[in-house]
């Protein structure tokens, strides 16, 4: 369903106009049978699914695009702090504004979480995998846009309710979450030049039976 919607909005920012409801619907339909999905029962909820989201972006997001914007942008930067590293992050869409500010947006589906999730910091302290994310994206486009701000950083939850108040997550990311990050990018680094990787405790959650 992801990566149908994800497909879909693509589509639909690379068009010169507004694509039609018809066109929206059988550009769903490829993107999944492309992901493995079968014509059933099943298969047409996930259309019909995938049809709202993109469809409560349309309503919510879409006419007030910034007329400078990418979509599907990859990012690969070498940052000096890391040598035989190389970065690299595709961002769903981003904005530069008229004052050349950039907003970064991704497209979430599923359900919506709370700000207090999002924003909070483990007993490691780390970041959450969604506001790492986010952070990410900034580190990227600094590295890669000398002297950019990433003013807005959005988590858009295409598939909650008009009225749910955590629909969208914008926040602004500073030095200290990037910091935080190039911090998990070291320890990360050394754990598995180390060997040490395997010793972490695994909190795996998976979608079928068993975690193990």
């Amino acid at each position: 369903l992801g990566s149908a919607v994800h497909g879909t909005i693509e589509f639909i920012l690379k068009a010169k106009s507004l694509p039609t409801d018809i066109e929206i619907k059988e550009k769903i339909h490829y993107e999944l049978l492309k992901e493995g999905g079968e014509e059933n029962n099943s298969f047409k909820k996930l259309e019909k699914d995938a049809f709202d989201a993109v469809s409560s972006w349309i309503k919510d997001y879409y006419k007030n695009l910034s007329l400078d914007f990418k979509t599907e942008r990859s990012l690969t930067i070498k940052d000096k702090d890391y040598p035989l590293l190389t970065m690299y992050g595709k961002i769903d869409l981003t904005e530069r504004l008229s004052n050349g500010d950039i907003v970064v947006s991704d497209f979430k589906t599923g359900k919506s979480k709370t700000f207090s999730s999002i924003e909070k910091i483990d007993e490691d302290g780390r970041l959450s995998d969604l506001m790492r994310q986010l952070a990410m994206y900034s580190y990227l486009i600094q590295g890669s846009d000398k002297g950019a701000v990433v003013s807005q950083s959005r988590l858009l939850f295409l598939e909650a309710e008009s009225d749910d108040k955590n629909k969208v997550y914008s926040t602004f990311i500073d030095q200290e979450k990037i910091d935080l990050l190039k911090r998990d990018i070291i320890d990360y680094d050394n754990l598995l030049k180390t060997g040490n990787w395997v010793e972490n405790e695994c909190h795996f959650k998976s979608y079928g039976k068993g975690d193990e």
